[in-house]
């Protein structure tokens, strides 16, 4: 994998949320990725969901999406962010009375890339790559779901190592699996356990979401929207909307600032799912600080979109996505399930 590669998949991180688009603040951008296709549809945003459509791997975005119904679960997710740039994740969940517990794990692989020294003098080939790991328990009062997860995260970049330890405390409220569901969580609340040589600690990357998910009583479709990066308002990149450019005519133009419409639609990510049956949906998303960040002023294309398809066969739930970054530049996940005994 080429340092080109690299630095595009570095840039693509720094859009997997609002907060890291905001400077690309925090280490260990893996915490920033999402571990399962329909996450990545929604841009990593999956916070309010039925109990009935529960995945142990959706824990990873709020862990008060733990709970019973999901119990003995097995999940997996496979795909490519970037050509050579693989991502894995896999997770188990189980209960003991009224007590839920998850374990997951979600593994980054860059590929191998030139290393130069100072001089720009090659020096062979390294690897470079990231995991972490989320232990998870939740409790059920009612109809709130509260849950926590305690991870650790792992980076290395051919001999530099770091690693860190973080908490994820969410909450999922529901009064029946239709109508409306409510979902939030804080995230990344930790530090950088060990620095790379030679250079100081860094900041995680901390955030605080909060989701609803709709679906009317007569029609086959559930409306999804989040707020993230609630912990900062202002998103936008300075340098950008201030940049200078000279038109025909050599007279120099201003880039204008943010309004405050454009500054609040950089916190929303939409979602959607057409449901087509018992056993069949289609998944629609739409990332708009992404599409900001990411789209070229010619020819933008589907920049910020994504689409999926999720089914279920006999004992295993299997979802499909794809998510455009930029013209010709999309990840691809395929997620899968196997449904405990409770939706046998």
């Amino acid at each position: 994998m080429t340092r080109r590669k690299y630095l595009l998949f570095f840039l693509i991180s720094l859009t997997l949320n609002g907060y890291s688009q905001s400077g690309g603040s925090g280490i260990f951008q893996i915490l920033q990725v999402p571990a399962h296709s329909r996450s990545m549809v929604w841009g990593n945003s999956l916070l309010a969901v039925p109990e009935s459509q529960s995945d142990v791997m959706y824990t990873v975005n709020n862990p008060g999406l733990l709970n019973s119904k999901i119990t003995g679960q097995y999940a997996a997710t496979y795909g490519s962010v970037l050509p050579g740039v693989k991502l894995g994740s896999a997770g188990y969940s189980i209960t003991k009375g009224k007590h839920n517990f998850s374990i997951t794990g979600v593994y980054i692989d860059y590929g191998n890339m030139d290393r130069l020294d100072a001089g720009g003098n090659y020096e062979g080939q390294m690897n470079a790559n990231e995991m972490a790991f989320r232990i998870g328990y939740s409790i059920k009062m009612k109809d709130l779901q509260i849950g926590s997860q305690l991870g650790y995260s792992y980076a290395v970049l051919g001999p530099y190592i770091s690693n860190g330890a973080f908490l994820n405390v969410g909450f999922h409220y529901a009064k029946s699996d239709s109508g409306v569901q409510f979902g939030g969580v804080l995230k990344n609340l930790g530090y950088q356990v060990a620095a790379y040589k030679n250079a100081e600690t860094e900041p995680l990357p901390f955030e605080i979401q909060l989701g609803a998910s709709y679906k009317p009583v007569h029609m086959p479709f559930r409306f999804h929207v989040a707020l993230h990066s609630l912990q900062k308002w202002d998103l936008t990149y300075d340098q950008y909307l201030e940049s200078q450019q000279v038109d025909l005519n050599g007279n120099t133009q201003y880039k204008s600032s943010a309004n405050f419409v454009e500054k609040a639609f950089r916190h929303v990510n939409f979602g959607g799912e057409l449901i087509l049956g018992k056993h069949m949906s289609v998944l629609l998303g739409y990332n708009y600080q992404r599409r900001k960040e990411m789209a070229p002023s010619i020819r933008p294309g589907l920049s910020g979109m994504g689409w999926g398809i999720r089914m279920k066969l006999w004992r295993y739930h299997l979802t499909y996505s794809s998510v455009a970054y930029f013209p010709g530049q999309n990840s691809n996940t395929i997620s899968l399930s196997l449904i405990p005994q409770f939706f046998q």
